[in-house]
C-alpha cells in the first residue's frame, strides 16, 4: 500500500449552519450547526484514514484554538505544530436542497521561523513514513514580518529528492507560481482554475482536455487531475488521457468534494508496493496507473457530495464509477470563469 503526507498550511475552522432555504439579506434561523477542525490537506489526509491507507497531516494550530483537537475525527493522523494567534473561520450556509454558500476568512500569517518548522516536521512525516506522495493543499498564509507568502521551494526540493511525488492543490496566484516551478508533479484544478492558468474560457469537456496537455507542457507536470463538478473529472498526462464520472442519488453539500477526489487519486494510483515496499531515492519513482487512480478519485468524489461535512465516515455505499475516452464533444455543464 503507499503511503501520503498532507500539509495544510492554513487550517481552518469549519463552521457550517444548515437552514431551510437561505434568504440573502435576511435574518436566516439555523436548525443545526456543527464546528471541526479542518483544511484541504487534512480532508485528504482523514479520507485516505477512512479507505485504511497510510497517511499523517501536518498542520500549524493557533495556541487560541488547541482544544478543538479533543473533539475532531482521527486525532491519530494529525502532526501538530503550535503557532501564536488563532486559526481563521470558513463558514458554509447549507440548505435542504444542497446549495451551499461558502464565506471563507483569509489565511492568518505565519512567522518565518515557525513556517521553518513546519517544514522541518513534514519532511519527518515524509522520512517516517516513506511517503510515496506529499499533498499540500489549501490557502498559502504569509509572513507578518514582510507580508511575503510562504515559500515551499525547500519542502518540494527535499521530497523529490527523497522519491517523493508532489501533488500541490491551491488557486490563485499561488496555484500559478507553484504549477510553474518544476518542483510539483500533480496539480488539481477544476475547471475555472484551468481557464485562469491558460487565460481562456473552456467550453466542453475537449477544451479541458486541451488546456490540460498545454499546462503540462508549459509547466513539465506530470499530471493535471481536472475536476468539472458534474460533468466528471479527467487525468492527463503527457501520454494518456482518461474521463470517469461517478453518479449519485442526491447532492447534499459540495465541500469537500475536491479535496476527496484528490485523496483517491493519490491513493490508489502508485503501481505495485509504494515506497512501504522500497524506497526510491535519487532513482526511477513507482509507475502510476491513471485509471486507477482517477477511478477512485470519482468515487471518493461522489461519496463526500452525500454528506453534509466535509467527513467520510464509510466507503460502504461507494457507486460504481464509469471509466473510458475523454468525451470531448461534451459540453460543460457551468460555464467557466477566469479569475
Amino acid at each position: 500500500m503507499p503511503a501520503v503526507v498532507s500539509l495544510t498550511p492554513a487550517p481552518v475552522i469549519d463552521r457550517t449552519y444548515f437552514v431551510d432555504a437561505f434568504d440573502a439579506g435576511k435574518v436566516n434561523r439555523a436548525t443545526e450547526i456543527h464546528e471541526f477542525l479542518s483544511g484541504k490537506g487534512i480532508n485528504v489526509s482523514r479520507t485516505l484514514r477512512v479507505a485504511n491507507i497510510a497517511t499523517s497531516a501536518v498542520l500549524p494550530i493557533g495556541r487560541e484554538d488547541e482544544h478543538l483537537l479533543f473533539r475532531t475525527p482521527y486525532p491519530q493522523i494529525l502532526r501538530i505544530l503550535p503557532i501564536p494567534g488563532r486559526m481563521r473561520v470558513n463558514t458554509a450556509v447549507l440548505e435542504k436542497s444542497g446549495r451551499t454558500t461558502n464565506v471563507n476568512q483569509q489565511a492568518v500569517p505565519i512567522p518565518q521561523r515557525d513556517w521553518e518548522a513546519v517544514v522541518d516536521m513534514t519532511i519527518s512525516e515524509i522520512e517516517s513514513l516513506h511517503a510515496d506522495w506529499l499533498v499540500v493543499s489549501g490557502s498559502v498564509p504569509r509572513h507578518p514580518e514582510n507580508d511575503q507568502r510562504v515559500d515551499f521551494t525547500r519542502l518540494f526540493t527535499e521530497a523529490r529528492r527523497l522519491g517523493t511525488r508532489v501533488a500541490f492543490d491551491s488557486s490563485g496566484a499561488s496555484l500559478e507560481k507553484w504549477a510553474r516551478s518544476g518542483l510539483v508533479n500533480l496539480i488539481k484544478p477544476n475547471a475555472d482554475e484551468l481557464a485562469t492558468l491558460v487565460n481562456r474560457e473552456l467550453h466542453t469537456v475537449g477544451d479541458v482536455l486541451e488546456a490540460s496537455r498545454e499546462v503540462i507542457k508549459t509547466c513539465d507536470l506530470e499530471v493535471v487531475l481536472a475536476s468539472m463538478g458534474g460533468d466528471g473529472a479527467i487525468a492527463v498526462s503527457k501520454d494518456q488521457a482518461i474521463w470517469a464520472f461517478a453518479d449519485v442519488d442526491e447532492v447534499v453539500n459540495t465541500t469537500g468534494a475536491g479535496d476527496a477526489s484528490l485523496a483517491g487519486f493519490v491513493g490508489h494510483s502508485i503501481l505495485g508496493p509504494g515506497q512501504l515496499g522500497g524506497r526510491a531515492d535519487f532513482g526511477s519513482l513507482p509507475e502510476l496507473s491513471l485509471r486507477a487512480g482517477l477511478g477512485k478519485a470519482v468515487v471518493y468524489g461522489a461519496l463526500a457530495v452525500t454528506v453534509p461535512t466535509t467527513i467520510i465516515e464509510s466507503m460502504a455505499d461507494a457507486p460504481t464509477p464509469e471509466i473510458g475516452e475523454v468525451p470531448v464533444d461534451q459540453p460543460l455543464s457551468e460555464p467557466t470563469k477566469i479569475f
